[in-house]
């Protein structure tokens, strides 16, 4: 392995005790068929919510014979050899055990395009490393998301001639639905009261979040102007709806019509790679903004930063970016503030801080 490989391992260094404990990927339900990817009222008042909780990582379980399976039923090594070889007929990287090609859950080849060379090489490492008995499927957060990454695409271009491996992975159009549904309920769009902790918690939201917000208003009506039919006006902006406790009472939120079209225009035109990114920062941070930063923030191409993450900055140097600390501190601020003010629940907080890591770290690794 190079050592740029090794560099983005780096990014990785959490406990076993900490892969062991912390929850894992989240259980994804069956669609049901949706219209075509354009939000109107009916679309928006009919969509049924499907998400749920964050609970023990299934990604790598169902009884299609593959390694993965393997791994997850038996729990235990099998393998001597673990090795990265590049595909010269496919031109991609393939990850094997003792010279075969890994399967994903669904029995696709674990195999990652060019540009994902160096996570190809860092899920090596994740299967070379493992301890020998009682083997975690949640301990392999790389192997999780870029099996899913491969077996949610192929269920989509496969989705005719066999519809059983969309309904074992959800449909790409409705992966993209049910995120578009946490922008409303968005953690990062929920203000409290002005006397919360003494005032402090909402001086910082409004010290984060708004920011936040004016940044990725601007981001998406640069996108909308980009695009050029998006907006009912050339002058017209894309607001991000939020909710005041202070004055809005119990009430819900909504994001209007014209901001989710233009949100979901954008999340068209993700890879399958950076959706999922997507997902899981979302799922795990119960904000789409959070995701939105952690993705602007990660994805390294230059072409890609200019078309898709940095539409609405000229240099270089003004780029949009997060570090994971701070986008696990805008998605979980009040519970900072909780354990700062009655301290750490054992097994409990510590837990959740390293599947935060873990999870938006993995993230930020397949969307470089």
């Amino acid at each position: 392995m190079d050592n740029s490989a090794l560099d983005l391992l780096s990014w990785l260094s959490i406990s076993s005790k900490s892969f062991c404990n912390a929850s894992g990927f989240i259980d994804m339900l069956v669609f049901g068929n949706f219209p075509p990817l354009h939000a109107s009222q009916g679309t928006v008042n009919g969509f049924a919510p499907t998400a749920k909780p964050l609970g023990v990582d299934k990604t790598l379980e169902n009884n299609i014979i593959s390694d993965t399976n393997r791994l997850s039923k038996t729990m235990t090594k099998f393998w001597d050899k673990v090795d990265t070889s590049y595909n010269e007929d496919i031109k991609k990287y393939e990850i094997q055990l003792d010279g075969k090609t890994l399967k994903t859950p669904l029995g696709f080849p674990l195999a990652l395009p060019e540009d994902k060379k160096y996570f190809a090489h860092l899920i090596q490492h994740e299967w070379s490393n493992l301890p020998n008995l009682k083997i975690q499927t949640n301990s392999m957060p790389l192997t999780s998301i870029a099996a899913r990454s491969i077996d949610l695409q192929a269920a989509h271009e496969k989705f005719e001639e066999d519809r059983d491996l969309a309904a074992k992975v959800g449909r790409l159009e409705d992966v993209k639905l049910n995120m578009l549904r946490y922008l409303d309920t968005d953690t990062c769009l929920i203000f409290t009261t002005l006397d919360e902790y003494e005032g402090k918690l909402r001086a910082k939201q409004d010290e984060l979040y708004l920011p936040l917000i004016e940044e990725h208003e601007d981001f998406f009506t640069k996108w909308a102007l980009q695009r050029g039919n998006l907006l009912p006006s050339h002058d017209a902006k894309v607001t991000l709806q939020y909710l005041d406790c202070e004055t809005d009472g119990l009430r819900g939120n909504r994001q209007t019509i014209t901001t989710q079209n233009v949100v979901l225009d954008w999340v068209n035109h993700l890879s399958t790679f950076e959706l999922v990114a997507l997902e899981k920062a979302i799922l795990t941070s119960k904000s789409f903004l959070c995701g939105l930063s952690l993705l602007r923030s990660s994805v390294s191409s230059p072409e890609k930063q200019q078309q898709l993450y940095q539409v609405n900055k000229d240099k270089l140097e003004d780029h949009y970016f997060k570090t994971i600390d701070e986008i696990i501190e805008l998605g979980n601020l009040e519970t900072i503030f909780q354990t700062n003010l009655w301290g750490e629940v054992e097994d409990t907080h510590d837990v959740e801080k390293a599947d935060w890591l873990r999870s938006l770290t993995s993230a930020a690794l397949l969307c470089h």
